[in-house]
């Protein structure tokens, strides 16, 4: 049984009743929290650490930008990582995000330039593999290739979406990987 740690992305949540968490807990449980990205990276990445240090997990995974904060927080303890349709620069990627906007939840949030501008690109270093959906509507999987196929096995799915759709495919993926 493997113990996982979840970052999810932008402006959601943590919620152990999604499919892709359920689908996910059948390699065994499944820890994660929210997470503000509309804080500095600096703090998301040093609450986060603290967070899954509690838990002392096997694998971290995270899709989007949670994808991103799984590669670092990989590179920085040593973890296993799985990046979902990860953003691979942040600093760019979040910028249309910029302002005044509402998540998943219904929740208003800011998001400033300066916070936006404190996220750097993906990590290089780590264990890690990256998953894609080929429909993802949000971050061109030909991009995420070319930014981080040099650094880390991808494996790419026909079709999909941002929210990624081949969790179940991905199950003998993500145990391999931890094997390796």
């Amino acid at each position: 049984m493997l113990k996982t740690y979840y970052l999810h992305g932008f402006a959601s949540q943590f919620d152990t009743t999604s499919e892709k968490l359920k689908t996910l807990a059948k390699l065994g449980p499944v820890y994660g929290h929210d997470i503000d990205y509309t804080q500095g990276s600096e703090d998301v990445i040093e609450e986060s650490l603290d967070k899954l240090m509690q838990v002392n997990p096997d694998l971290l995974v995270g899709t989007s930008m949670g994808g991103w904060l799984a590669g670092i927080l990989g590179a920085e303890s040593g973890i296993p990582f799985v990046a979902i349709n990860p953003v691979a620069d942040p600093g760019h990627t979040l910028r249309p995000w910029i302002g005044q906007g509402v998540d998943h939840q219904g929740q208003v949030y800011q998001l400033t330039d300066e916070v936006v501008s404190s996220y750097y690109p993906f990590t290089q270093y780590g264990s890690g593999l990256i998953l894609l959906d080929k429909g993802d509507e949000l971050l061109p999987w030909k991009d995420t290739v070319r930014l981080l196929g040099d650094y880390f096995p991808v494996h790419s799915f026909e079709g999909g979406s941002h929210r990624f759709e081949h969790m179940e495919q991905a199950l003998r993926l993500i145990r391999e990987h931890v094997k390796d």
